[in-house]
């Protein structure tokens, strides 16, 4: 499957399993950006559970988008359009953009 697809079949799935509360559905987004905590505390970055952890996050919040009425990409184009072009330096390991 293509991104496009992937993102159109999680949207049909959220609402095809009811998915309509937003704050039901940041629950579960907060749910999951934990277990990826869990998993990079541990230092388990490079394992198949951090790696299900970030797929869970991103169905989470694609659903919980497309529950607000954002189309998911658009908000990632939003982003990256926010950040492409920002300056600023790395400082333990934390980009701080330039005033």
């Amino acid at each position: 499957m293509t991104t496009d697809e992937l993102i159109d079949a999680v949207i049909q799935w959220g609402e095809a399993h009811n998915l309509h509360d937003p704050k039901a559905q940041l629950n579960k987004v907060i749910e999951e950006v934990g277990e990826i905590a869990h998993e990079v505390t541990r230092n388990n970055e490079h394992s198949e559970a951090f790696d299900d952890a970030i797929g869970d996050t991103l169905v989470t919040v694609i659903i919980l988008a497309n529950i607000g009425g954002a189309d998911p990409r658009d908000c990632l184009q939003l982003a990256y359009n926010a950040i492409k072009g920002r300056e600023g330096k790395t400082i333990n390991g934390t980009f701080i953009k330039n005033d």
